[in-house]
């Protein structure tokens, strides 16, 4: 809003001066004007300049932000998303706020784990990664968990000065149930083998992979095969199919359960080999796309 002020014909001498003085002189009374209200308009301009200026001032102050304050570690997922017993595992834990993380704790004390944080760095992620799906911090850290461990599903937080993680999945099992991805293993004749009763780590490892598994059964089984990735905070969305020998597509599985995650159970109609393919439902892929594949066989 402006603020004007008229001039009466012959007042043009009463501007400021070239040297910006103001001459008491130059505050006479007009014609027919006294001294006391010619010297009245002053604080008027005045207070009226102030009012009008008050809410770009205001504005100025509220544009101001707060330094923002250190967080909590926040853990999104490990890779692997399981470990052996009975031997000491390399594992990376990608989240947030992690570059000051102190201890990797396990919050069932019967899990006597020996945890030692080897490295932290900050990842820099490709364009359009959504950092609160694959983390943008992450801890190498050497785990070992002693041999009478029990299988199953155990929990972690990871503590720094600022204070400590929620509570993080990571499988346990023993070193002769776990099996390793092998690469390449992108086509049906290159299908890895994969017995049943066994759990693999893989991971689609870039865009449009696609990772595929072969086992043997017998006319009349039930297999159930499951993959585990979103329930552990892996990125990956998984999309399971299950063919034949020659590779017709018998059963598919995208979402079980509520979860991302795939599931299905299918009555097998002869004996010899299957083939499993497992890629993202989105043909994403990256370190933080992984995975846990389980075949089981049922009479």
């Amino acid at each position: 809003m402006a603020l004007s002020v008229n001039l009466k014909v012959g007042q043009a001498s009463r501007l400021p001066s070239a040297e910006g003085a103001f001459p008491l002189g130059r505050f006479a009374a007009g014609a027919g004007e006294t001294p006391a209200l010619r010297w009245g308009r002053v604080p008027a301009l005045a207070l009226a300049a102030a009012i009008l200026l008050q809410p770009a001032f205001a504005a100025d102050n509220s544009d101001k932000k707060e330094p923002k304050q250190p967080e909590p570690p926040r853990v999104v997922v490990t890779m692997p998303l399981a470990v052996a017993a009975g031997k000491t595992n390399s594992v990376r834990v990608r989240g947030a706020n992690l570059t000051n993380a102190t201890e990797l704790r396990f919050t069932n004390a019967a899990v006597k784990a020996v945890a030692i944080i080897r490295a932290r760095s900050t990842i820099e992620l490709p364009k359009g990664v959504e950092t609160n799906k694959v983390g943008n911090t992450q801890m190498e850290v050497e785990l070992h968990i002693p041999a009478d461990a029990a299988p199953g599903t155990n929990y972690f937080t990871v503590i720094s000065p600022i204070g400590q993680s929620a509570p993080q999945p990571l499988v346990v099992l023993s070193v002769d149930e776990l099996i390793q991805e092998l690469e390449p293993n992108g086509g049906f004749k290159q299908a890895q083998p994969l017995a049943p009763g066994k759990t693999l780590l893989g991971a689609v490892k870039e865009a449009a992979d696609v990772d595929v598994f072969r086992f043997d059964g017998r006319a009349g089984q039930q297999a159930v095969i499951e993959v585990c990735a979103a329930r552990h905070g892996a990125a990956l969305d998984p999309l399971l199919t299950l063919y034949d020998a020659v590779g017709h597509i018998l059963a598919v599985s995208d979402d079980a359960n509520g979860s991302p995650d795939s599931r299905l159970k299918f009555r097998l109609p002869a004996d010899g080999g299957y083939l499993v393919s497992v890629i993202d439902s989105f043909d994403r892929g990256g370190p933080a796309y992984v995975y846990l594949l389980r075949v089981r066989l049922e009479n």
